[in-house]
C-alpha cells in the first residue's frame, strides 16, 4: 500500500533505499509493487524496489540470497530482505509495519510486450538464439536450486538492449509463483485455478510457458487477443493448447514439433528440458498427439451451452454452482454420465461418488460435496473446486491466507477440507510430484486439528500446516510480516505500544504460528490455552509458550514484552494463598522482568512448581487446622460449656472426687489420732 505522505526513505541492508511515495507501476510483477530506488554506494546504477503482499508466503526471501545476481539472460536480486514500511494512516499518523522487498536493476531494454498486446516477430533462427537458449539457460540455473521460474509471459521479458536482439527474463520471486500469469501462458488446470491457487508448480508448468511465448514471438501476434479468459480456457480443454495457440496458422515440420512438444496437456507427455535442447541440436522425437478429451456419444445441455467431454462439463459445473446442483439431479446427466462414453464402470463410480459425499461433512452440504467430488472425477488434473473455492492442490494454503479475512471463504475452505476433497484429488491423479507427497502427510495432520475449537487448533493451524512459509495473521503483528518463530517475540515486542491496553500477547494465531513452527510436538503446552474460564492456567499457559519460543532462539531484549507479562501475572500471583510468599514472588517477577526472563518466571508460577505446591501444601493444612478452630468456635458459641447433661457429668464427677478426697482426709485423720492415742 503506497501512502503518499510518506517523505523517509527506507532502507534496505546499508546500501539501498526506497522511496514509498514514488511508485513506478509499470515495473510491477504480478502481486508486487514497485518504488523507486536508490544506489548509496553506486549512484549512477538505476534501481527498482518491489514491494510484496503482507499477507502471503514469499518464497523469494529464502531462495534470493541462494544465488548470485549475475548472468545476463534473467533478472535476480541485488539485494531483498524485509523491511519497515508505511502499511496505512490513522489521522495524521503513519502506520507502519514490515514488508518484503526486492532490489532489481532496471532493465536497460524494452518490454517485449505491454498491455496493448503487441508483439514483435521473430524468425526461426532469432526464436532459438535470442529466446529459446536463454530459456533453457536459466531454467537449468533455477533447478539446481529448485525454483521454477513461474512467471514466463511476454509482459514479463525484456530486451537486453533497445527494442530488438538478446531477451532477459523478468522477475520470478517477489510475487508468489503464477499469481501474474495469463490464461495463454498457464496450462489448463493452473488457469482455472484462482491465480492465488496455483501453487509454486514445477519446471513442466515453465516449459509449457515457453512454448506459449514461443509461438506468440514467431507469430508475431497475440493469437488469442479476441478471447477472454474463460475462452482461452474452454478452447484450450477441447481444442487442446497448441490448437488454440497456433490459431489455424501452418507452421514449419521442426517447429510444429517444438510446440507440439511443449505446449501438451498432458504433463506425462510434455516435453522436458532435456527433450528440448535435444531439438536444439537437431534430434527428432515421436509427434506429440493432441491430448484431446474422450468425447461422448451425444452433448448435454447445460448453462446454455452443449458439452462433449468431461473436463469442459466440470470446469462449467464448477463456474455455474447451483446450476451444476441441479444438473447432478436430472436423468439427462445420469443417462450422459453412464452412457455416453462407454464406461462399464460407471454406474460404480457414481454410487462412491454418493457414498463418500454423504460419509464426510455436515448433511447440509452432500450436495455441494457431491458436485465437488463429480468435478474431480471428470476433471482429472483440473484444480480442487468447491463452491467459490477454485484451488491446486499446491496452492491451498496460499489461498486460504489470501482470504482469511472473508468469513465465507474461509468456511467454504474449512468445508472442503473436512470433505476430504484434497483427498479425493489425489486419488484420481496417476502421478504425484515429491512436494504433493509431502503434502499428503500434512493433510494427515489437518484432519485431526480441524475440528479442535482450543487456541492452536482450528483453521488457524490448517492456515500453517498447508503453507509454512505464511506471516502470522494475529491481528497484534499482522503487518509485521512474521514468517519464522526467531521474529516472533520481537514482533510482539514491537506491537505492544500500538496494542490496547491489557492485551495479551496471544491469540488463536499466534499460538497455531508456534504449534507449527516448533520442532516438535506442542499438543501439551496447549492445553493449558484450551478454557479461558480457567483465568490461572490459561494465563500461565501463554507464559510457558513465550518461554518457550525465547529459549529456543535466546532472545532477552524485550522490554515492552516483558512489562506485558508481568502485569498479565498479576492474577496469578494473587492466586497464592501466602501473602509473604505474594511478596515474595512479586519482588522475584519484577527482578527477572529486568532481564526479559520468561523461564525463570515460569518456574515461580508454574502449576507443578515447588512455590505453588508449598503454597497449595501449606494452604491445605491451614485449612485444616482453621477448620479444627472453626469447630471449637462452634461448640463454644452453641453452649457448650454450659449444656445440661454436660454440667451433670463434670458436677457427678466433681462430687465424687470431693467425697474420695473427704473420705482420705476423715482417713489419714482418724489415722493420725489413733497413733497418738
Amino acid at each position: 500500500m503506497a501512502v503518499l505522505s510518506v517523505k523517509e526513505a527506507v532502507e534496505l541492508g546499508e546500501r539501498y533505499e526506497i522511496a514509498p511515495s514514488q511508485r513506478l507501476p509499470a515495473f510491477d510483477s504480478g502481486m508486487a509493487e514497485a518504488y523507486a530506488a536508490t544506489d548509496r554506494v553506486d549512484a549512477s546504477r538505476k534501481v527498482i524496489a518491489l514491494i510484496s503482499p503482507g499477507h502471503l508466503a514469499i518464497r523469494g526471501l529464502s531462495i534470493a540470497p541462494t544465488r548470485n545476481a549475475a548472468g545476463a539472460y534473467l533478472m535476480w536480486p541485488l539485494a531483498s530482505g524485509i523491511v519497515d514500511w508505511p502499511v496505512g494512516v490513522e489521522g495524521n499518523d503513519v502506520l507502519w509495519g514490515r514488508r518484503p522487498a526486492f532490489i532489481y536493476s532496471i532493465p536497460s531494454g524494452e518490454r517485449l510486450m505491454w498491455a496493448n498486446k503487441q508483439i514483435p516477430q521473430m524468425s526461426e533462427s532469432q526464436l532459438i538464439k535470442s529466446f529459446i537458449q536463454p530459456a533453457i539457460q536459466i531454467l537449468r540455473d533455477l533447478i539446481l536450486i529448485g525454483c521454477p521460474h513461474r512467471a514466463i509471459r511476454p509482459q514479463n521479458i525484456y530486451f537486453q538492449n533497445g527494442n530488438s536482439g538478446d531477451l532477459m527474463f523478468g522477475d520470478c520471486l517477489a510475487s508468489p509463483p503464477g499469481t501474474g500469469q495469463p490464461a495463454s501462458c498457464e496450462t489448463v488446470d493452473n488457469a482455472i485455478s484462482d491465480p492465488v491457487g496455483r501453487g509454486v508448480g514445477s519446471v513442466a508448468d515453465d516449459l509449457y510457458a515457453i512454448g506459449a511465448t514461443a509461438i506468440m514471438l514467431f507469430l508475431g501476434r497475440y493469437p488469442v487477443a479476441n478471447l477472454n479468459e474463460e475462452q482461452i480456457i474452454n478452447a484450450k480443454i477441447n481444442m487442446g493448447s497448441f490448437s488454440t495457440l497456433a490459431g489455424g496458422e501452418k507452421l514449419a515440420p521442426s517447429l510444429a514439433e517444438l510446440f507440439r512438444g511443449l505446449l501438451c496437456d498432458k504433463i506425462a507427455d510434455r516435453w522436458t528440458i532435456k527433450q528440448l535442447e535435444g531439438w536444439m541440436t537437431g534430434a527428432h522425437f515421436n509427434p506429440t498427439l493432441p491430448s484431446i478429451p474422450q468425447r461422448a456419444s451425444r452433448p448435454l445441455k447445460f448453462s446454455g451451452g452443449e458439452f462433449l467431454n468431461k473436463p469442459a462439463l466440470a470446469h462449467a459445473m464448477s463456474r455455474h454452482w447451483n446450476e451444476a446442483i441441479a444438473l447432478i439431479a436430472d436423468g439427462d446427466f445420469d443417462n450422459w454420465f453412464k452412457r455416453g462414453f462407454g464406461d462399464e464402470k460407471a454406474a460404480d463410480k457414481m454410487l462412491r461418488i454418493v457414498g463418500l459425499a454423504n460419509a464426510y461433512g455436515a448433511q447440509s452440504g452432500i450436495r455441494d460435496r457431491t458436485v465437488s467430488r463429480y468435478i474431480i472425477l471428470m476433471g482429472g488434473n483440473l484444480p480442487i473446486c468447491y463452491k467459490d473455492i477454485r484451488t491446486s492442490l499446491m496452492g491451498l494454503g496460499s489461498m486460504l491466507s489470501h482470504y482469511f479475512e472473508r468469513s465465507e471463504r474461509v468456511q467454504q475452505i474449512a468445508e472442503l477440507m473436512n470433505a476430504r476433497l484434497p483427498h479425493a484429488w489425489l486419488e484420481e491423479q496417476p502421478n504425484l510430484r515429491p512436494d504433493q507427497m509431502q503434502l499428503r502427510r500434512s493433510l494427515e495432520i489437518i484432519d485431526k486439528v480441524i475440528d479442535r475449537a482450543a487456541p492452536g487448533y482450528g483453521i488457524e493451524r490448517v492456515l500453517y500446516e498447508l503453507d509454512r512459509g505464511t506471516p502470522c495473521k494475529s491481528a497484534l503483528i499482522a503487518d509485521y510480516y512474521v514468517v519464522n518463530s526467531a521474529d516472533l517475540l520481537p514482533a510482539i515486542d514491537a506491537a505492544i505500544p500500538g496494542a490496547p491496553h491489557g492485551t495479551l500477547p496471544m491469540d488463536r494465531h499466534i499460538a497455531a504460528f508456534i504449534a507449527v513452527n516448533m520442532k516438535r510436538s506442542m499438543d501439551n503446552e496447549l492445553i493449558g490455552l484450551a478454557n479461558k474460564d480457567d483465568d490461572i492456567a490459561y494465563r500461565t499457559a501463554i507464559l510457558r509458550l513465550l518461554a518457550i519460543v525465547q529459549r529456543v532462539h535466546q532472545q532477552y531484549d524485550l522490554p515492552r514484552l516483558s512489562q506485558v507479562v508481568v502485569e498479565m501475572l498479576e492474577p496469578v500471583i494473587v492466586a497464592f494463598h501466602n501473602a509473604g510468599m505474594r511478596d515474595h514472588i512479586r519482588g522475584q517477577i519484577d527482578t527477572h522482568a529486568h532481564g526479559c526472563r520468561f523461564d525463570e518466571m515460569l518456574l515461580l508460577l508454574d502449576g507443578d512448581g515447588s512455590l505453588r505446591r508449598a503454597d497449595t501444601d501449606g494452604f491445605a493444612q491451614a485449612m485444616l487446622e482453621y477448620a479444627g478452630l472453626e469447630r471449637g468456635r462452634a461448640w463454644l458459641a452453641n453452649g457448650g460449656l454450659t449444656e445440661t447433661s454436660r454440667v451433670r457429668g463434670i458436677a457427678q464427677r466433681a462430687a465424687a472426687v470431693t467425697a474420695t478426697l473427704t473420705s482420705s482426709a476423715c482417713l489419714a485423720a482418724y489415722g493420725v489420732v489413733a497413733a497418738l492415742f
